[in-house]
């Protein structure tokens, strides 16, 4: 099943955010994207504007628009002609985005920042910019997490436990009437998933305090 695209009424509201002066970490919790998909979807309404007669019969507007976002928002707080001109062309846009109901919905996009505590993230984003610096150049926070996952999967699986089915398999096959399945141990869970992120950590030269059992 292909991915719901993202409705050009969104992409043009958090491009108008970056416009009044939100920075993108901000915007992307809001809509509960991450950083390089805001500005991606903002690139995304640049282009779309740009095809618009209103636009295309207006010079002024031609040169903004063909600036890079970056540029247009630094221009777009002093410039009160391309804002004057540029709020007709937005204001239907906003008016749609209002209506969807965006950040809510349920994605596997969804960045670590959304997921997460603002403190565990920004503990996480540390521990990947030293080791990028240091032990690994060039990691990124998205390979990290892989690698975590990938060896959780290996461990749980080396364990004997069986992989629940898919979404997509229980949603095909009606369950079985059977007893229910016992409880996840919660403890044991939680001591997998801290010895894995221990482990790969250590690969790349880090040594976390060992807690309590």
């Amino acid at each position: 099943m292909a991915a719901k695209s993202t409705p050009l009424a969104v992409k043009v509201a958090i491009y108008q955010r970056l416009l009044s002066g939100d920075i993108a970490r901000d915007v992307g919790r809001m809509y509960v994207i991450s950083m390089p998909t805001v500005l991606k979807y903002a690139n995304d309404a640049v282009a779309e504007l740009r095809l618009l007669e209103a636009v295309e019969s207006s010079p002024i507007l031609v040169g903004f628009l063909s600036r890079t976002v970056k540029i247009q928002c630094y221009q777009y707080v002093d410039d009160e002609v391309v804002r004057d001109l540029m709020a007709p062309i937005l204001e239907p846009y906003l008016g749609q985005a209002e209506k969807i109901n965006f950040a809510s919905r349920e994605s596997a996009d969804q960045p670590l920042s959304t997921r997460v505590s603002r403190t565990t993230e920004e503990d996480f984003q540390a521990i990947v910019a030293e080791m990028s610096q240091s032990s690994h150049p060039g990691l990124t926070s998205s390979a990290l997490l892989r690698d975590i996952v990938e060896d959780y999967i290996a461990r749980y699986k080396a364990n004997g436990r069986p992989l629940p089915p898919t979404l997509v398999h229980q949603s095909q096959t009606p369950a079985p009437v059977e007893p229910a399945a016992p409880a996840l141990d919660g403890k044991a869970l939680m001591k997998d998933l801290q010895c894995a992120l221990r482990e790969q950590l250590q690969k790349h030269g880090i040594e976390l305090p060992q807690g309590d059992d």
